[in-house]
């Protein structure tokens, strides 16, 4: 991983190499560019101020938030995640250079060849553990921020991450995975969450179990609150 300063209106030209290159995707945080790195096909991550926000705020929280997901995603791989190497950072403008992945996701893949996307769920369940485990929580561990390549799941999107040994925010995690299963692939969700939990606690032990009970009291809660809403607007219809 390279930090980079950019100062002397180096700043200013990066910005404008990366806003030419080939956009990928545009999320609520940042927007993500295909192009090369010494040579090498790359993602440049750019996270860009908020307008609504004070121009010192927005310029602090972009800078902040570049700089934990970089340490995040290096922190993880020294753990043994398989996820984008950091070519990289520049903070002072939001910008992060990462290995560009090719594959399909594994939301994609669960509806092309459900099949060969069950053969990765234990090991988006062991590379949890393992980022539980380096003491970061991924905050948005869903089929789409994973990519197979090559017959290798690779783990993507940092951007949300935190570094917390909290067991709700791991729970959380948890329960995010399963409800990207059941939205998008009902049909295998109940095998393949049982797959994932398998690999989950085999590679995190008791704390591993002590999290997946968490995770249910999350569902539970959540579903306790959906039946509330339906009975309140049922009891609102018949007013």
């Amino acid at each position: 991983m390279v930090p980079m300063a950019t100062g002397d209106g180096l700043a200013d030209r990066i910005l404008a190499y990366v806003n030419k290159l080939k956009l990928l995707g545009r999320g609520a945080e940042a927007e993500v560019r295909l192009g090369f790195f010494a040579g090498l096909p790359a993602v440049y991550k750019i996270r860009k101020p908020k307008p609504y926000m004070h121009p010192r705020l927005a310029r602090d929280l972009v800078f902040k938030r570049t700089r934990k997901e970089s340490k995040a995603v290096t922190r993880v791989r020294r753990a043994g995640v398989r996820a984008p190497a950091v070519y990289a950072v520049l903070p002072d403008v939001g910008v992060i250079v990462l290995e560009y992945v090719r594959g399909p996701r594994l939301r994609d893949l669960f509806d092309a060849d459900p099949n060969e996307a069950l053969k990765h769920v234990a090991a988006a369940g062991r590379y949890l553990a393992l980022i539980h485990r380096a003491g970061v929580v991924h905050g948005d561990y869903t089929t789409s921020n994973m990519i197979v390549r090559e017959s290798s799941l690779y783990v993507i999107d940092f951007g949300l991450a935190d570094f917390t040994v909290s067991i709700e925010e791991r729970a959380t995690d948890v329960h995010l995975f399963r409800r990207s299963l059941e939205s998008a692939h009902a049909r295998w969700a109940r095998r393949a969450y049982e797959e994932f939990s398998k690999a989950y606690v085999s590679e995190f032990g008791e704390e591993g179990v002590k999290v997946l009970a968490r995770a249910e009291e999350i569902r539970l809660r959540g579903r306790y609150v959906e039946e509330r809403r339906k009975s309140v607007w049922a009891r609102v219809g018949e007013a």
